[in-house]
């Protein structure tokens, strides 16, 4: 039996584990009532979910943007109803469907689990659709984190209630690059190696890790008041060869560092969550925090 709770000790430090979609053990479909509620019982300490907003007085708690990926109903998810959501049914499960944010809020009522509500919403969020989220985290509101890549969404939300925490994954305009993967945003490779559609990336005039302290302090003013950056760990390794300490600059602003998508799956994998140990970054995103719990309590024993 595996203990619970999703922090281990990492190169000496304690990592919190976000359990990425709400995988835990991996038995059941991410982000369902099953997989959100196993996570719960374990204790785990924070959970990452997607929400959508509706056409209606509540949001969704999934990741695609048509309902008919998953489920048995088609239809664009910003223009559903939450009437539309209870009548829909996983293609993968047919006595199950996608969640309501307001009913997540009630299962997690019972327990201390931090929830990260990873807005997919891309277009700028009118009032109508900010003032459903607020009325439906409200109860748990202290235990509540919402990240997105769309800073224009995240400064209409802290706008709406400077008090709720959120969080800024700057993806959409610095990234690592990735092998045979056609880019979305940014659409460049810059001078420096990253993916940027900055002026600065047009052309090398300075060190590599000058120009990513510029870019990131151009970052941080795009999301005043942020409180935490989720960073692709392919990024922050790759930063860390070029001489730049996301973590170490980020924390000397007062902000946490969540490292994501990292899963347990080798050799590789595992000299990775070591190195962000090392560099500081206080959260790793995985699917497999499991498996990364029983490394490591491997590791603890042998020392």
């Amino acid at each position: 039996m595996t203990p619970p709770g999703t922090t281990v000790t990492i190169a000496g430090r304690a990592v919190d584990l976000v359990c990425h979609r709400a995988l835990l053990s991996g038995r059941y479909h991410d982000n369902t009532r099953a997989a959100i509620a196993e996570c719960f019982e374990a204790g785990a300490g924070r959970i990452e979910v997607d929400v959508h907003s509706l056409a209606g007085d509540d949001y969704i708690v999934y990741h695609e943007r048509k309902l008919e990926a998953e489920t048995d109903v088609a239809g664009s998810v910003g223009r559903a109803t939450p009437d539309i959501v209870r009548g829909c049914r996983f293609k993968h499960d047919p006595d199950d469907r996608p969640l309501l944010l307001s009913e997540l809020v009630e299962l997690a009522k019972g327990c201390d689990t931090e929830l990260q509500l990873d807005l997919k919403d891309w277009r700028p969020l009118p009032d109508e659709r900010i003032r459903p989220l607020l009325r439906a985290i409200a109860p748990v509101q202290e235990r509540v984190i919402i990240s997105c890549g769309q800073d224009w969404n995240l400064r209409r939300i802290h706008r709406a209630d400077p008090t709720l925490a959120y969080g800024f994954d700057p993806g959409h305009y610095l990234d690592a690059p990735l092998e045979e993967t056609p880019f979305f945003l940014p659409r460049t490779m810059g001078a420096y190696g990253y993916r940027d559609d900055s002026p600065l990336a047009v052309g090398r005039t300075e060190a590599t890790a000058d120009y990513l302290r510029e870019r990131f302090d151009g970052l941080l003013a795009q999301v005043p008041g942020a409180r935490e950056f989720f960073l692709s760990y392919r990024l922050i390794l790759q930063m860390l060869d070029d001489g730049f300490d996301a973590a170490g600059w980020l924390h000397e602003r007062g902000i946490a560092v969540t490292a994501w998508t990292l899963d347990r799956l080798g050799p590789a994998s595992l000299a990775a969550a070591e190195r962000l140990a090392a560099a500081g970054v206080d959260r790793i995103t995985t699917n497999t925090p499991l498996a990364w719990r029983e490394t490591f309590a491997r590791t603890a024993s042998r020392a």
